[in-house]
């Protein structure tokens, strides 16, 4: 019985020194075999991730980015690609890293990809951000832009943005045109462009409930009890 108890002991023990020194163990091993092996030192490892980057080779860029951040903690240029990769993944993860190092890409994909994953995740101060660094230079990133403004509570600058936006063709800028004009009290106009949005999508829910809710500030309750029944069918 005392035999079992102290192989017990020993057994945790040798679990518990496992997550103890298992990094120091794995750094060393990821050393040995891109140093020694692979005979890469740090300049060479970034290369590589570079180049498979540039390739699109992203099960590499990943696995050393993964290996990069072990090895070279302090790297920068693997922690860009590292968001990068992300990025071209849909991780917002990625948008975040590339912020947080004041590396933002200066051609129009890279800034739109990062403005687009930043809007899908409503992150809209971060893409205001962004676009007061970079610049809108597309329908897409002036309709987010403007998107980003109206939710941070800048109704007439965004109102600005995204009528220009629509007259260049990105028309469903027309519900936060509406929603613009909803907030500033302009319900006359709100419900013009609410209008628009519906014809183009009638079954949109949202837009349905925002003129039902249009009609309700309105004072006109039998409108707004017809577009409340609707979101029941």
């Amino acid at each position: 019985m005392k035999f079992k108890f102290f192989i017990f002991i020993i057994s945790c023990g040798a679990v518990a020194l496992s997550y103890v020194y298992a990094p120091e163990v794995y750094r060393y091993y990821l050393t040995v075999y891109y140093q020694k092996i692979l005979k890469q030192d740090e300049t060479a490892f970034v290369k590589k991730i570079e180049e498979a980057y540039k390739n699109k080779e992203y099960t590499t860029v990943q696995r050393y980015c993964e290996h990069g951040n072990i090895l070279y903690p302090a790297n920068k240029k693997i922690k860009k690609y590292n968001g990068l990769y992300l990025l071209s993944q849909g991780d917002v993860k990625g948008a975040f890293i590339l912020i947080s190092l004041d590396d933002i890409p200066d051609d129009t994909e890279h800034v739109e990809k990062i403005i687009t994953t930043l809007d899908d995740n409503r992150s809209y101060k971060e893409v205001i951000m962004v676009v007061h660094k970079k610049g809108a230079r597309t329908p897409v990133l002036k309709y987010c832009y403007g998107k980003a403004l109206f939710y941070m509570g800048n109704y007439n600058q965004s109102l600005v943005i995204l009528q220009q936006v629509y007259r260049q063709g990105k028309v469903e800028s027309d519900y936060f045109i509406g929603a613009n004009y909803h907030h500033m009290k302009d319900y006359k106009n709100a419900l013009v462009w609410y209008q628009k949005a519906l014809h183009r999508q009638p079954s949109n829910q949202e837009y349905i409930r925002s003129i039902a809710s249009l009609y309700t500030q309105m004072g006109d309750y039998t409108k707004a009890t017809r577009y409340i029944m609707r979101l029941q069918r």
